[in-house]
C-alpha cells in the first residue's frame, strides 16, 4: 500500500516539475526572442520600431557590452540610466473638429454652415506594423445650392428645341424648388470651330450660314457665354430667347470645346465656391475627338485654360485642337462639376461610350426630337447624380495605405469594404471606418502626413486627418565639442550613438561608400562565424564596407534571418504590432495571440454565435477563432456554418424562423430591422437594388447560409432565394439577404398548354413504338426470305447431281459412220 502510494506521488511529483520546467523553457525562449528583435539594431528610430518592449540608451558614454537596443529591464542592469532610456511615444488621438451634421435653413443663403462630414479634423498617430480606425460620418445636406448651367447646341436642326425651353417659363422654377430651396442657372452655347473645313468659307455663307435655309442667323461660333449663374429665372429665359441659332457644314459639334471653357472660366461663369454643380449638354450630334482639329489648322493642344474675351466668345478656339476625354475628366475631379448629357436616340450608344470613360461625372439621358422632356431629363439626372456617394483621398502622396468600410447608411449593416455608396437619399447617414496602415518606416525620423478625405462628386466638405509617424526619437545630438571628443573626426553623435557621415560607412566609418573595391577584412566581418556554410551575408545580400545589405525577404547582421509570414486577416507581418513582432524569421505573439503569423486569437468569443453561450454551438471546436465542427448527434448528421448552426443533412431550422422576417419585409409591413423570437433581424433587399439576376458564388458570402422561401402572390407560385449570415453584434443575432424571385402563374391556359403538350408526346411515343414494331418485323421477314432463298439454291446445287437409281426415260439412236449419207442430209 505504502509502495503504490509512493509511487503515485513520485508520479505526479515527476509531472509537476516537467510542466513547470517546460513552461520556464517557454517563457526563456520567449524572453530570447523578444531580445533577438532588438539587440542587432544600432539606429534609435529602428529600436524602437522594431517592437513595442524595445528600448534605445541615448547616453553617449553608455559603454556596457550590450548594444543600446534591448528592452528595458537589461538596459538599466548593464548601466544606462533611466533618463537616457528613449520610449516609444504615446499613441496621439485627438478630434480638434467636431461639429454637428448640418443642413441648409430653408430660405438662408448661408451655405458655409452646411455640414455634410463629421468629424472633420482628427489628429492621431501611426507605428509602424499598426492599423488605425478612423469612424466618420457622411449626410447629403438638405437644400444644397444647386447651379445648373445650360450648355445648349444651337445649330438649325435645333431650332425647335430652343423654342420648346422658352416655352417652360413657368414651369421650370418649380421643378428646381422641388429639389432644392437655393438653385441658380446659367446659360451659353455652342457651335463649331469657324474653320474649313466645318464651315463654307465663302463670305455670303460666313456671314449668314443659314442662306441654305432660307433663312437668317448669326455667323458660326464654337462657344458663346450668354448669362452667368443667375437665381432669376426671367432673365436664363429671356436670354435663351435672345441667343440666335446658327449652322455649320459636318454633324460634329465642339461640346468638348465648350465644356472646357465652361469649366475653367470659374469667375465669369459665376460658379460659387460651395454648391453642387451641373452643366446640362442638350445636342442632337455627336461631337468632335481630339485631333479632329488639325483638319482646320487648329494645331495646338488644348491647354485646359479659359479664353473669353470681353463679349464672351471662346476667342483662341482656331488655336487650340479639341481637349481630349482624358483632360475632360481631370477638369471634372478638378471642378467636381457633374455632366448631364441631354441627347436624341440616335446618338445615344455614342454618348453612353463617352459615359463608360467619364464615369460617375456623366449622367446620359433620352431626349425628345423637340426637348419636351427636358424637365424631366434635369429631375431624373439630378436625383441619380446625387444619388452616388464615393469617397477618395490623397494618401498616396505618402507612405500611408487608406481602406473604407460602410454601412451605406443601412441600419444595422455590416460594415463592407467600399468606397461608394449608391441609392442615396437626402437625410439618409452613412457610416464609414477609415483604416489607416502604416506598413514601415520610409525613414527613421519624425514625420507628419496629412491625408485630405473628401466626396469625390462635391469636394467642399472634408475630412483632415494629421498623422504623426511615429518612427524616430526625441533624442538630438550633443554640442559639437561632445560630439568631436566621443566620436571622432568621421562620425557624429545622433541619441548616444557614433553614427557616419555622409560618404562613409564601416564599423569605424573608415570605407567610403563611394569605394567599390571591399577589402578581405570589412568581407570577413560580413560572415557567421557560427554558421555552418560561412559566406559573406549568408548568400543573400551584398558586403558593403563590413555590413551587410540584405535582399528583400531576409535581415539580421549576416541576413541569416527571413521575414515573418504575413496575417491574411489584416495582411501585415505577424498580425501587426499589437499582436506580434518578427524575431530572425519566426513571429513572436504578444498575451493573447498565437500562431505561425500570430493570427490566432487565444480566446473563443469568435467562436461564440450571439446570444449564444456554447462554443461552435456544442457541435465543433474553436481553432484559431475558426469553429471546426464534427458529427455529434445520434443520427450522425454534418453542421455547417460560422458557429456550426446549420445541419447540412437536416431541414435548416434558421431558414423556418428567418421567413416570417422575409414575409414581412416583401410586404412591406416591417422596417430593414425585424424581431422574432427574441431575436434581431436585418432584411436587406438586393433584389430591388439591384434587379433580378442569377446568383453566381462570387455574389455571395462564404459565411452565408441559402434559403428558399416560397409563398403564392397575386395567384402566382413564388419562389424567393435568400441567404442569412450570423452577425458579429451583439444586438443583432442574423443579416438577411434576399437576392432573387421567380414567379410561375398557373393560369387554365398554361394547363392547356401542358396538357396539349402532354398529349403530343403521348402521341409520338406511340408513334415510335409503332415505327420501331413494325422496323422489327420488316428486318425479321427479309432475315426469314433470306434464308429461304440460300437453302433454294443449295438444293437446285443438290439435283445437278445424278442418283445411281435413276433411269432416264430418253433413248438416243445413232447412225453407223459406214451408213451411206445423202450428201444433202
Amino acid at each position: 500500500m505504502y509502495k503504490i502510494l509512493f509511487c503515485t506521488t513520485s508520479i505526479v511529483v515527476n509531472l509537476c516539475l516537467f510542466c513547470i520546467g517546460y513552461v520556464a523553457g517557454q517563457v526563456q525562449l520567449q524572453q530570447v526572442q523578444n531580445k533577438l528583435v532588438c539587440i542587432e539594431l544600432e539606429e534609435c528610430g529602428k529600436c524602437l520600431s522594431a517592437a513595442s518592449h524595445c528600448r534605445w540608451c541615448a547616453d553617449p558614454y553608455f559603454k556596457a557590452p550590450s548594444t543600446r537596443c534591448d528592452d528595458e529591464k537589461s538596459l538599466v542592469l548593464a548601466g544606462c540610466s533611466q533618463a537616457a532610456i528613449q520610449r516609444p511615444e504615446a499613441p496621439v488621438w485627438n478630434v480638434t473638429d467636431n461639429r454637428p451634421l448640418q443642413d441648409v435653413p430653408t430660405g438662408s443663403s448661408e451655405v458655409d454652415k452646411a455640414v455634410q462630414i463629421q468629424p472633420q479634423k482628427v489628429h492621431l498617430s501611426l507605428k509602424p506594423r499598426q492599423t488605425v480606425k478612423v469612424k466618420f460620418s457622411y449626410r447629403p445636406a438638405r437644400n444644397y445650392p444647386l447651379e445648373l448651367y445650360y450648355l445648349m447646341d444651337l445649330t438649325y436642326s435645333m431650332l425647335d428645341d430652343k423654342e420648346t425651353l422658352v416655352s417652360l417659363r413657368d414651369d421650370l422654377p418649380p421643378m428646381l424648388k422641388n429639389l432644392t430651396a437655393n438653385f441658380k442657372i446659367g446659360f451659353g452655347s455652342f457651335l463649331e470651330k469657324p474653320l474649313m473645313p466645318f464651315i463654307h468659307m465663302d463670305q455670303k455663307r460666313r456671314k449668314n450660314p443659314c442662306a441654305v435655309y432660307d433663312q437668317v442667323c448669326s455667323p458660326t461660333y464654337t462657344y458663346k457665354h450668354h448669362l452667368s449663374i443667375t437665381d432669376k429665372v426671367e432673365e436664363f429665359i429671356a436670354s435663351v430667347n435672345q441667343s440666335s441659332v446658327s449652322a455649320n457644314v459636318d454633324n460634329a459639334e465642339a461640346q468638348l470645346d465648350a465644356l472646357v471653357q465652361v469649366l475653367t472660366c470659374g469667375e465669369k461663369i459665376g460658379w460659387a465656391e460651395h454648391s453642387r454643380k451641373i452643366v446640362l449638354i442638350l445636342t442632337d450630334g455627336v461631337l468632335h475627338w481630339a485631333g479632329d482639329g488639325r483638319l482646320g489648322g487648329a494645331t495646338m493642344k488644348n491647354d485646359e485654360k479659359c479664353h473669353l474675351d470681353e463679349d464672351g466668345y471662346y476667342s483662341d478656339s482656331v488655336i487650340y485642337d479639341y481637349p481630349t476625354i482624358a483632360q475632360i475628366h481631370r477638369l471634372l475631379g478638378k471642378y467636381k462639376v457633374n455632366v448631364i448629357f441631354a441627347i436624341t436616340q440616335e446618338q445615344k450608344s455614342h454618348y453612353d461610350s463617352l459615359h463608360e470613360l467619364l464615369g460617375d461625372f456623366t449622367y446620359v439621358a433620352k431626349l425628345e426630337s423637340d426637348s419636351s422632356n427636358i424637365l424631366k431629363v434635369v429631375k431624373t439626372g439630378y436625383e441619380d447624380i446625387v444619388s452616388v456617394v464615393d469617397f477618395q483621398d490623397d494618401a498616396k502622396k505618402g507612405p500611408i495605405k487608406v481602406k473604407y468600410f460602410t454601412d451605406c447608411g443601412v441600419e444595422g449593416a455590416p460594415m463592407i469594404e467600399a468606397t461608394k455608396c449608391t441609392g442615396v437619399e437626402h437625410g439618409m447617414t452613412l457610416n464609414y471606418e477609415a483604416h489607416l496602415t502604416l506598413d514601415h518606416c520610409p525613414t527613421y525620423d519624425k514625420s507628419t502626413q496629412t491625408i485630405l478625405i473628401t466626396e469625390s462628386q462635391l469636394g467642399q466638405d472634408s475630412m483632415t486627418l494629421t498623422v504623426d509617424l511615429q518612427c524616430g526619437c526625441d533624442c538630438k545630438a550633443e554640442s559639437p565639442s561632445l560630439m568631436s571628443h566621443t566620436c571622432g573626426p568621421k562620425r557624429h553623435l545622433v541619441c548616444g550613438a557614433c553614427l557616419c557621415n555622409p560618404g562613409w560607412s564601416g564599423p569605424n566609418c573608415d570605407c567610403s561608400t563611394e569605394d567599390e573595391a571591399a577589402s578581405a577584412a570589412l568581407i570577413a566581418k560580413c560572415r557567421d562565424a557560427n554558421a555552418t556554410r560561412s559566406v559573406p551575408c549568408s548568400g543573400v545580400g551584398e558586403c558593403i564596407c563590413g555590413e551587410c545589405d540584405c535582399d528583400e525577404g531576409y535581415n539580421g547582421k549576416y541576413c541569416q534571418c527571413e521575414d515573418c509570414g504575413i496575417a491574411k486577416d489584416n495582411e501585415l507581418e505577424c498580425g501587426g504590432l499589437e499582436r506580434g513582432v518578427c524575431a530572425c524569421g519566426k513571429c513572436s505573439c504578444e498575451s493573447g495571440w498565437t500562431g505561425d503569423t500570430c493570427s490566432c486569437p487565444l480566446d473563443n468569443d469568435t467562436c461564440i454565435a450571439p446570444e449564444a453561450e456554447q462554443i461552435c454551438s456544442g457541435r465543433g471546436v474553436c481553432v484559431c477563432g475558426v469553429c471546426e465542427c464534427s458529427s455529434v448527434d445520434n443520427d450522425d448528421n454534418k453542421y455547417t456554418g460560422q458557429y456550426c448552426e446549420v445541419c447540412t443533412t437536416c431541414k435548416d431550422p434558421m431558414c423556418a424562423t428567418t421567413e416570417s422576417c422575409v414575409w414581412c419585409h416583401l410586404n412591406n409591413t416591417c422596417t430593414d430591422m425585424c424581431s422574432n423570437e427574441g431575436y434581431n433581424y436585418t432584411v436587406s433587399n438586393r433584389m430591388m437594388e439591384l434587379g433580378d439576376y442569377n446568383i453566381t458564388e462570387s455574389d455571395e458570402d462564404p459565411k452565408s447560409m441559402p434559403c428558399i422561401f416560397r409563398v403564392e402572390d397575386d395567384n402566382q407560385e413564388c419562389q424567393y432565394y435568400y441567404t442569412y449570415t450570423p452577425a458579429n453584434k451583439s444586438t443583432i443575432a442574423m443579416d438577411v439577404v434576399i437576392h432573387s424571385k421567380t414567379c410561375v402563374q398557373p393560369t387554365s391556359a398554361t394547363i392547356m398548354t401542358s396538357a396539349l403538350a402532354i398529349i403530343i408526346c403521348i402521341l409520338l411515343a406511340g408513334i415510335i413504338c409503332i415505327l420501331f414494331v413494325k422496323t422489327a418485323h420488316i428486318i425479321s421477314d427479309r432475315r426469314a426470305y433470306a434464308k429461304f432463298i440460300q437453302e433454294a439454291e443449295e438444293s437446285k446445287q443438290n439435283m445437278q447431281e445424278l442418283n445411281p437409281l435413276y433411269i432416264s426415260p430418253i433413248s438416243v439412236f445413232r447412225l453407223p459412220e459406214s451408213f451411206p449419207r445423202d450428201k444433202t442430209d
